[in-house]
């Protein structure tokens, strides 16, 4: 969207600057311009600092079971190797990573049954959660557990982090940004988290426990547009959420920062009110109707005499003036 005498203001933000008593999370602030910002048409993302602090296993607590014990680990964003190794420190069960085929392997010297009871844990071990798998002797296609019980994962392993966060600004909401969705077929509405009108999705493409700097020249262009013009802007309400609508936990890394470029209109003819809710219009519109005031009856007007009747009436009495009867004076006698 082009307007015609369009001029640009670059708005730094960063979570440092809010108040920590008041939001003591880096998810979740609010932060006041120093000048309020007026007649904003466009606003794009120009850069964003945010720590990728995700973890793959969000809930450790009994993510398999085997016939004699369930086991638990600890929470964080592991790789095939790290989570191989986790398990095997439990002693419970052998788990390798096959990196040639991209799948996982449980072995013991004695037949087991596993139970995946996590879909995070289900995922990263390419297993199905809910199903119980039962180990079987080891095939001359594993000479590497020759003589051992085993279960192989059926698909590949996927412990990706590569995730899409959302940054989400009260003020900058645009109806222009979309979702897409399932639609739930026992009650047909949109199944599934809400993305509609967040203002910026940014890719996590970096590692756990990096930071993603996002640029608009390296990365791709974010901008929002608005029907009308943002009369003021006076401050920023931000929140950050993941993928499934739940804001983001960053562990104690509350570091984030990002760049706007917020494109302003100097027309007088753009200096508009802030726009109201439907409903508050049609409240007011009400309340004026009823108290608008009755305006006093109007005075009746006296109808003015037409000067040609007046000047008829005049000579009409001066002609029986003239016309008037003379008395005829008595004579006496003598």
């Amino acid at each position: 969207m082009n307007h015609t005498g369009d001029t640009t203001r670059t708005l730094f933000v960063d979570s440092k600057n809010r108040d920590a008593i008041l939001f003591p999370n880096g998810n979740s602030y609010v932060l006041h311009l120093t000048t309020p910002i007026k007649n904003v048409v466009r606003v794009d993302l120009v850069s964003a600092r945010v720590p990728n602090t995700m973890y793959n296993l969000t809930n450790g607590s009994n993510v398999f079971s085997t016939a004699t014990s369930n086991v638990s680990l600890n929470p964080g964003f592991y790789s095939a190797y790290t989570l191989a190794a986790a398990v095997t420190a439990g002693a419970t069960l052998a788990l390798d990573y096959l990196v040639n085929e991209g799948h996982m392997v449980f072995s013991s010297g004695s037949s087991f049954t596993l139970t995946p009871n996590s879909t995070e844990f289900a995922s990263m071990v390419g297993l199905t959660s809910g199903t119980t798998y039962t180990a079987a002797l080891a095939t001359t296609l594993d000479p590497g557990y020759t003589g051992k019980y085993i279960i192989k994962s059926s698909t590949l392993v996927d412990f990706s982090l590569n995730e899409y966060v959302f940054l989400d600004i009260d003020e900058l909401r645009t109806p222009w940004n979309l979702d897409a969705k399932s639609i739930d077929s026992s009650t047909g509405t949109f199944s599934g988290s809400n993305s509609t009108r967040m203002f910026a999705p940014i890719v996590m493409d970096v590692g756990s426990g990096c930071i993603k700097n996002f640029h608009e020249n390296k990365d791709y262009m974010i901008q929002a547009t608005y029907p009308e013009p943002i009369s003021s802007l006076q401050r920023l309400t931000i929140k950050w959420y993941d993928k499934s609508g739940q804001p983001l936990n960053f562990r104690g890394w509350n570091t984030n920062a990002f760049v706007l470029r917020l494109h302003v209109t100097d027309l007088e003819d753009r200096h508009l009110p802030p726009v109201q809710p439907l409903q508050d219009v049609e409240i007011r519109r009400i309340v004026e109707a009823m108290t608008l005031a009755v305006p006093p009856p109007a005075k009746p007007q006296r109808r003015r005499i037409p000067w040609s009747i007046i000047i008829l009436a005049i000579f009409g009495l001066f002609l029986a003036w003239k016309n008037r009867p003379v008395p005829v004076p008595l004579q006496r006698t003598a």
